[in-house]
């Protein structure tokens, strides 16, 4: 086992913080392009006005989300990369509980990590 209070190898915190930026990193971009093909497409429709901007609101449920993609409704893929972009800090802690779990078996870090991210989810289930 090893000692939790030793000091962290640049090599160890030089992977955390490699993995973290690039979670970060993917899930801006993805997201980004995510929501700029619900623009595109909901300006192709001609279906939108300015007074529905302002006032529409944004449907939280994944099935709703899911079954406007399928239909192709720009609204629901914007909803979509909101969601990509909500989740990237969620997969940020998931990634990081992994590399403290299994490349520097810490425990504590694993253990604070974990109830991190159980806390954010259910605060999203329970709020949303």
């Amino acid at each position: 086992m090893d000692n939790p209070t030793a000091p962290k190898t640049n090599a160890q915190t030089d992977a955390i913080s490699d993995v973290s930026a690039w979670v970060l990193r993917a899930g801006v971009i993805l997201s980004s392009l995510v929501m700029l093909i619900g623009i595109i497409v909901t300006f192709a429709h001609g279906n939108i006005s300015v007074a529905r901007i302002t006032t529409d609101g944004c449907d939280y449920r994944p099935d709703i989300i899911w079954n406007g993609i399928l239909r192709g409704e720009g609204k629901r893929i914007i909803e979509a990369g909101i969601y990509l972009l909500l989740f990237t800090p969620i997969m940020r802690v998931f990634a990081s509980s992994i590399l403290f779990a299994f490349q520097e078996r810490d425990r504590l870090y694993t253990a604070i990590t974990l109830v991190v991210l159980i806390l954010t989810l259910a605060g999203l289930l329970w709020i949303g």
